[in-house]
């Protein structure tokens, strides 16, 4: 993982912990979510890098368009109809939106590599675990580094 990758992650992480506050920790896999204790977390985000390519930039610098996600986790009890679920599904999907509002406006607090946070898109809903369900966010990032 290059460096600017490794600066983006770490100021997504910061701005999660910013915009949701300490209620919510951080998973142990984002990639692989059922592989998760959620029994003893109530609300948990992941976050992650996927694929990106380089585009058109300037002199004297590497620009690329990057993807990465976050994926938000919250218990929803099965009861006798999905209302928990509703709810949860809510909360996740306000709180997500929040979070692009965020990372467009304060470039993930590296703004000196990064240029716009764009294509935001979710995923369907999932249940990675009984009483548990997660939507994944995916955007893209694009970002230069100088090559001199």
């Amino acid at each position: 993982m290059s460096s600017a990758q490794k600066q983006i992650l770490a100021g997504i992480e910061t701005r999660i912990q910013s915009v949701l506050g300490s209620s919510w920790n951080r998973m142990s896999y984002s990639y692989e979510l059922e592989k998760n204790d959620f029994r003893t977390i109530k609300k948990s985000y992941g976050v992650g890098v996927d694929s990106g390519s380089t585009s058109e930039g300037t002199v004297n610098a590497v620009t690329m368009d990057q993807d990465f996600f976050v994926v938000l986790a919250t218990n929803a009890p099965n009861r006798k109809d999905d209302s928990a679920e509703r709810e949860a599904l809510d909360e996740i999907y306000d709180n997500l939106e929040l979070l692009y509002r965020d990372f467009f406006i304060s470039k993930l607090n590296v703004s000196s590599i990064v240029l716009v946070v764009s294509a935001f898109d979710l995923d369907a809903p999932e249940r990675p675990a009984d009483n548990v369900i997660s939507v994944r966010a995916n955007f893209t990032v694009k970002h230069r580094k100088s090559t001199t």
